[in-house]
């Protein structure tokens, strides 16, 4: 399926082999349509052999009458010429086809380009509402940090209490998902995205008193899926986990890499900008939903 609006061509492709649209789409996007092809479908803009923007649409089998478009990304050189309404009607023929009643919009911006995408939303009958903040920065960046800088270092080893999450015992293990203290938002078993290789554990009298989860979706692009921390632990437990945690992704990915955070909560906010010096960059998640079938 494809039409022309101008030299621009919109039209669908596989993102789990996304090709040249590849760099437009979040990196966990190829990853989920690999394991669930039927669940997604890419939507594409090229002008020749050039992608200009893309986005990913996906069936939820638990709302079949919803269809979620996110990772709409639009080239900066050509912003502001009408492709990502054009991308989002496509997604809104896609859903209506496939006989949704609800297209729901899930984007990242910052900016004059957020308050752009609230208005194409909008104008087809959403209605835009911040999510989350989303923070992502350059692991170099903190090479002369005062607070992390040590853990770009080969003289640094992280504290014997912090150990990968490969290496607990099943017995803590169990006590930490039977813990009441552990918030739902990131608890382990909610963090499907978390891999246990890059998550580390504060230990505390041989218990888990605090982690950080962590996750990776292309080489170089690392993320934090949760951060927790029992009462019962010093205060200096996060100082050490983010040390160690960017020390971890330091050596698994072989250098500087990307780092992207969302944190659900205040206090996880306001850790993420102490701990980044404001060298990281913040834009928003917003999300919409326009009602189908969509008319102009």
């Amino acid at each position: 399926m494809a039409e022309a609006a101008s030299d621009v061509i919109f039209c669908t492709f596989d993102p789990a082999r996304p090709g040249p649209y590849e760099s437009y789409l979040l990196p966990h996007i190829p990853v989920q349509a690999r394991l669930e092809p039927e669940r997604f479908l890419g939507l594409g803009a090229a002008f020749g052999q050039y992608a200009l923007a893309a986005a990913a649409v996906s069936f939820d089998r638990e709302t079949p009458g919803q269809v979620l478009a996110d990772s709409l990304f639009v080239d900066p050189e050509v912003r502001g010429q009408g492709i990502a309404t054009q991308l989002l009607r496509l997604a809104a023929a896609v859903a209506a086809e496939a006989g949704a009643h609800t297209l729901k919009l899930s984007y990242i911006l910052a900016g004059p380009e957020l308050t752009a995408m609230d208005r194409v939303a909008r104008k087809m009958g959403g209605d835009p509402a911040y999510v989350r903040p989303v923070y992502t920065m350059d692991s170099a960046q903190f090479r002369d940090s005062a607070l992390l800088g040590r853990a770009f270092t080969a003289k640094y080893r992280p504290p014997e209490s912090v150990v990968p999450f490969t290496d607990l015992t099943r017995e803590q293990i169990e006590a930490l998902y039977a813990d009441p203290e552990v918030p739902w938002y990131v608890h382990p078993r909610n963090r499907t995205r978390m891999r246990p290789e890059l998550s580390l554990a504060f230990l505390l009298e041989g218990r888990v008193a605090g982690f950080w989860l962590g996750s990776v979706s292309t080489p170089g692009n690392y993320s934090v899926q949760g951060v927790w921390r029992s009462p019962a632990a010093p205060v200096t437990t996060f100082h050490v986990l983010v040390a160690a945690h960017l020390n971890l992704c330091f050596y698994h990915g072989g250098g500087d890499f990307r780092y992207h955070c969302s944190p659900a909560v205040a206090f996880a906010d306001e850790l993420i900008q102490r701990y980044s010096e404001g060298k990281c960059r913040r834009l928003e998640e917003h999300a919409a939903s326009i009602p189908l079938p969509y008319n102009e």
